[in-house]
């Protein structure tokens, strides 16, 4: 079966509230199903929310589409370095890394081998506390986050992933080493050395346009369900969205010897979207990176000390190019081995 992702549509509230009175017996009749099936547990009775995951991994493709913007952005002018200032420091740093999670957790669930696992698991008729099927799978990603790891396509699943992030790490990392080129070139022209705005002006400037930019929304994209497990086709998208959006990763690429944990993470997403068995909730539980996160809230700082330091647009160049380019790409890119902190 084929389907499309669509971003969650925003939920509409009226002047009395969320609830219609005419909707009260629907939900009282859900309630006493719930009841009836105690054994059950929450997590599989929940409505997996349409678009969940995507809608996280909108924050890490929004990054880069910005990283795209920049690329198509000529160094003709001081407007250069100020959309790029503005763009750069308007990332979050829990959606961001959160974000980079959910995408990876794409990239595993469209690893063929690991779907097969997974249709494999969901048919095998195993109990689990009681369940059976897809319930008894997700009850026991609940009690062993790791279990995923060990089916098989797991470990393709996972070179996946790191080929995905070092891929991207490398065409960011590109770009920051463009603009500490530009910003020595800009020294031999005259808008390149002139005098700007104070930088509190430009750190305002930037923090409006934060605060007034849209919420990240996911496309429709395709994605195919076979035997009860789905799989996002990203090898059919093309733009920010597809998996090949960076640059061809490194022919010896190896994770980082403590990002196990982080990748359980995202198998464990992963397998849940395949399943069904992905909605708000589950997302903002298992859609974190904390070293990532902290990495990029310490950056932010870095970003902002830089920019204050800056007088001409030579300056911000050379700043972006080192802490919002080329720093911000490696605390995300930890997990892949190609850079962090």
């Amino acid at each position: 079966m084929l389907r499309h992702w669509k971003a969650a549509p925003k939920s509409r509230t009226g002047r009395h509230g969320t609830v219609a009175a005419a909707g009260r017996p629907a939900l009282l009749a859900v309630a006493a199903t719930m009841a009836a099936v105690g054994a059950v547990s929450a997590e599989s009775l929940a409505q997996p929310s349409v678009g969940a995951l995507e809608k996280r991994a909108a924050d890490y493709i929004r990054f880069r589409e910005d990283i795209a913007t920049l690329e198509a952005t000529p160094f003709n002018s001081a407007e250069t370095t100020r959309e790029a200032h503005r763009r750069l420091s308007a990332h979050d740093s829990k959606a961001l890394s959160g974000g980079w999670v959910a995408y990876a957790a794409l990239v595993a669930a469209d690893t063929p081998a690991f779907a097969e696992a997974l249709k494999g698991e969901v048919a095998s008729g195993k109990k689990f506390d009681g369940l059976k099927g897809k319930d008894a799978f997700i009850a026991r990603l609940s009690k062993d986050p790791g279990y995923p790891r060990r089916l098989g396509g797991a470990d393709e699943a996972t070179r996946r992933v790191l080929s995905m992030t070092a891929a991207d790490i490398a065409r960011v990392n590109a770009l920051g080493e463009a603009f500490k080129t530009q910003a020595y070139a800009m020294q031999k022209t005259a808008w390149g050395k002139k005098r700007i705005s104070a930088p509190p002006e430009r750190l305002r400037d930037a923090d409006a346009y934060a605060s007034g930019r849209p919420v990240a929304t996911a496309p429709e994209l395709p994605a195919l369900t076979e035997k009860g497990v789905t799989a996002p086709m990203l090898a059919s998208v093309e733009g920010p969205w597809g998996a090949d959006w960076g640059k061809e990763a490194p022919a010896a690429l190896s994770g980082a010897p403590d990002a196990q944990v982080i990748m359980d993470r995202v198998l464990n997403l992963a397998a849940r979207y395949a399943v069904g068995g992905v909605n708000a909730q589950t997302v903002e539980t298992w859609a974190k990176n904390d070293r990532s996160e902290r990495c990029l809230s310490m950056n932010v700082l870095m970003i902002r000390q830089c920019i204050a330091a800056t007088r001409t647009p030579y300056e911000e160049a050379f700043c972006l190019g080192e802490h919002g380019l080329i720093d911000q790409a490696n605390c995300l890119g930890w997990v892949a081995g190609a850079g962090g902190s």
